[in-house]
């Protein structure tokens, strides 16, 4: 999730969601609980316009609405 948010932080939003997406790979408990991932999940959401459908699935999962 660090990894995302400074993806995020220097600007590259191609790759913030991959690196939250292997964040849910390696552990999908800390990514569904924190506040954090659900807030880097909320900015992702609204910057992509909801139209990247990797980061609505991740959405979905993590129980974030969107």
């Amino acid at each position: 999730m660090n990894i995302s948010r400074s993806h995020l932080a220097l600007g590259d939003r191609d790759a913030a969601p991959e690196s939250l997406e292997a964040a849910w790979e390696v552990a999908p408990e800390m990514a569904r609980v924190p506040p954090t991932s659900h807030l880097l999940m909320r900015v992702l959401t609204s910057l992509h316009r909801r139209s990247n459908p990797r980061l609505t699935r991740l959405a979905k999962r993590a129980g974030v609405p969107f």
